[in-house]
């Protein structure tokens, strides 16, 4: 059987909170849209790109909400939220006691009205996961395992508690393991894999130094700048660019960091050593970016 938890009003304000963070994204785009490159405008960019990342965790967040739901049969309970999916063996679930019985507590983790996924201690139960969409303790139903305990939100518990009986009653048609599962499983090697996030914050931290670099250096350079390449060219290219093709550099330095990041998290469904290896071109990479920008500086000034 497929059960999903009343989801209108979560939805509702996860819509409110990623029109909030991009309504303060669109603000501060037309704000600074005709102002000249800048420590200023650098980090308004900043702040823009933090608005357009808040909102793609609500986007995301909201998603996982739309999709929350319980799967029922013979062999076990499966909660799905987003690209996870909590698989527990009928036979674990030892017994399910009302939100009224034990109370509801404040959830630590994603929660908001109408949307709470998290985790909580409860003095009766002890842990619990939470995948509810409560806003009454009589929407909360906790389904204590022999692993873990959960909370969920069906709409007829008592009715929800017979089913599992009468199908406990009858037994698995097959074994079932209590576990995790997760899509993307190499966005989940990375986020376990401490040595790759270094890796990616110090590629992340070279090109955030590019643009630094550039936004204090900026005013001062003459308005027209030649381009030298190789470096060591003694004529530049053009004497006619104007300063603002320097942008390009660690702009064109961004956009290679993106495509390095997504492809060393990408590995990591294959192997985890060329991953960090890939991430750790990447850093190379910025590294060459920002010298080759600081070398054309140095030749307008």
């Amino acid at each position: 059987m497929f059960y999903q938890p009343p989801r209108a009003l979560g939805l509702m304000v996860g819509a409110v909170l990623i029109a909030w963070s991009l309504g303060i994204a669109a603000l501060l785009v037309l704000g600074t849209r005709d102002q000249p490159f800048g420590l200023l405008t650098l980090g308004t960019s900043i702040v823009i790109t933090a608005c357009l990342g808040v909102a793609g965790v609500f986007a995301y967040w909201t998603y996982s909400l739309a999709t929350l739901s319980y799967s029922l049969d013979r062999n076990g309970l499966v909660i799905r939220w987003g690209i996870t999916r909590q698989i527990i063996p009928l036979g674990a679930i030892e017994r399910l006691v009302p939100g009224t019985s034990v109370g509801v507590p404040q959830v630590q983790g994603v929660s908001w009205m109408g949307y709470h996924i998290g985790r909580a201690e409860i003095q009766r139960i002890g842990d619990v996961i939470f995948y509810s969409t409560h806003q009454t303790p009589e929407q909360v139903l906790y389904v204590m395992t022999t692993e873990r305990n959960y909370a969920i939100s069906v709409p007829d518990p008592a009715a929800f508690a017979r089913q599992i009986q009468v199908r406990q009653d009858l037994g698995p048609t097959a074994e079932v393991t209590h576990h995790v599962e997760r899509m993307l499983s190499s966005v989940q090697g990375f986020w376990s894999d401490r040595s790759g996030w270094l890796l990616a914050l110090g590629g992340i931290g070279v090109c955030a130094a590019a643009w630094l670099a550039l936004a204090y250096q900026y005013g001062a350079l003459p308005e027209t700048v030649g381009l030298f390449f190789p470096p060591t060219q003694v004529a530049p290219l053009s004497d006619t660019n104007g300063k603002d093709i320097l942008i390009g550099i660690p702009r064109a330095a961004t956009i290679v960091l993106g495509l390095d990041l997504i492809a060393g998290i990408l590995m990591y469904a294959w192997d985890r050593t060329v991953a960090r290896l890939v991430l750790g071109a990447g850093i190379l990479i910025q590294v060459a970016f920002l010298v080759a920008m600081q070398a054309t500086i140095l030749r307008a000034v």
